[in-house]
C-alpha cells in the first residue's frame, strides 16, 4: 500500500467577482472536507495551498501600491486559510496553509515537488460551455502531476461509496488496486474492478469473411482469459477481508465508452486509474484513450503515475 504522509489540497480562493472571497465556492469546501476526511483515514498531515493567478491588470495595480494591495490580498488570503487550519484541528488533523501567485496547476506541481507531498486533493467543477468535469487546471494535474490526484465532485455523500478501479492489468493498476483495498479496510467501499476489451475489430473481421459463430467464441475466449488474469491480479490483495469483496467485471467495447457507461449505470462515485506514462520519459503526459475515458466521466476521480514518471514542470 502507497504511504499517505502528506496531502496538498487545492484551495481556489476566489468566488464569483471576489479575487479573496470570504466564504469557499461550493467545490473547493467539498474538496476540503474530503481532504481532511482521508488525511484522518491515512494519519496524514494536510497543507492547504492557494495559488492566484492574476491578471495582468490586477498584477498591474499590486505593483502601483504593492503597500497596501498585496498586503491586503494576502492578508485576506491567510485569514480564509487560517479557517481551513482551524476547521482540520477540529477533526484531529494538522495542518499548515501557504499562498502563492500563479497559474494554480503549475504552482501546485512545483509545491508537490519540493515538500514531497504523496497526494493532491482539488475539487472540481464543469468547464465553460463544455458540461465537462474537469476544467483545465485539474486535466493539467492529471497530465503531469508526480504523485497521485484526487478530484472531487461535489455529489451526495452515499451510506457506501461505490469505488471502480480500471485496470489495464499493468504493474501501475496493480498499486492503485492495493490502495483501494487497504483503503476499504478501514472505510466500506463496494469495489469494482474493471477491464474494457475493444471488440470492434469484430467488425473488421466480418468484413473478411469470419463467421459470427467464431467471432462470439473469440470474443468469449479473450473475456474468460481477462477475467483470469483479473483475478490473478486481485488475489495479491487482501480483498477477502473486506466486507463487500470486489467484483470483477469484463466489459466488450472501447475502453473510453465501455467505463464512463459502466460508471454511470452503478451510480459510481470514484473512478480510480493510471494514467499512461512512458517507462522513464519527462513530457509524455497521459494515454489518448485515458484522456477521452476523462472527457465523460462524471464522478471524482484518483489517478495514479508510474513510479518512474517523472513530471515535465520544473522552477524557472
Amino acid at each position: 500500500m502507497q504511504n499517505i504522509n502528506s496531502i496538498l489540497v487545492g484551495v481556489d480562493l476566489t468566488h464569483a467577482d471576489r479575487l479573496v472571497a470570504e466564504e469557499l465556492n461550493e467545490q473547493t469546501a467539498e474538496a476540503v472536507e474530503r481532504a481532511i476526511w482521508v488525511a484522518a483515514l491515512f494519519n496524514a498531515r494536510l497543507e492547504f495551498f492557494a495559488a492566484m493567478d492574476l491578471s495582468a491588470h490586477t498584477k498591474h495595480l499590486l505593483e502601483e501600491d504593492r503597500d497596501h494591495l498585496t498586503n491586503n490580498v494576502e492578508d485576506e488570503a491567510h485569514r480564509v486559510m487560517s479557517e481551513l487550519i482551524e476547521q482540520a484541528k477540529a477533526k484531529g488533523v494538522e495542518s499548515s496553509s501557504k499562498v502563492a501567485f500563479g497559474a494554480p496547476w503549475r504552482e501546485i506541481i512545483l509545491e508537490v515537488i519540493r515538500d514531497k507531498h504523496d497526494m493532491v486533493l482539488v475539487g472540481t467543477r464543469p468547464h465553460g460551455f463544455t458540461g465537462r468535469l474537469f476544467g483545465g487546471t485539474v486535466m493539467n494535474l492529471f497530465r503531469q502531476c508526480p504523485c497521485p490526484v484526487y478530484a472531487v465532485k461535489v455529489d451526495e455523500e452515499p451510506e457506501v461509496p461505490e469505488i471502480v478501479v480500471a485496470s489495464d492489468m499493468s504493474e501501475v493498476s496493480s498499486d492503485i488496486l492495493n490502495f483501494i483495498v487497504s483503503s476499504a479496510q478501514v472505510a466500506d467501499m463496494k469495489i469494482h474492478l474493471v477491464h474494457a476489451i475493444d471488440t470492434r475489430l469484430d467488425e473488421r473481421l466480418k468484413g473478411l469473411g469470419v463467421n459470427q459463430e467464431t467471432l462470439k467464441k473469440c470474443t468469449e475466449d479473450i473475456k474468460s482469459e481477462i477475467e483470469n488474469e483479473l483475478n490473478e491480479q486481485l488475489a495479491q490483495t487482501d480483498f477477502r477481508t473486506l466486507t463487500y469483496g470486489v467484483q470483477v467485471h469484463v466489459l466488450e467495447g472501447s475502453p473510453d465508452v465501455a467505463i464512463p457507461a459502466f460508471l454511470a449505470e452503478h451510480k459510481v462515485n470514484l473512478l480510480a486509474m493510471g494514467t499512461l506514462a512512458r517507462s522513464g520519459l519527462s513530457g509524455f503526459f497521459i494515454g489518448n484513450t485515458a484522456e477521452r475515458m476523462l472527457e465523460k466521466v462524471n464522478c471524482s476521480v484518483l489517478t495514479f503515475k508510474p513510479s518512474d514518471f517523472v513530471s515535465p514542470v520544473v522552477p524557472e
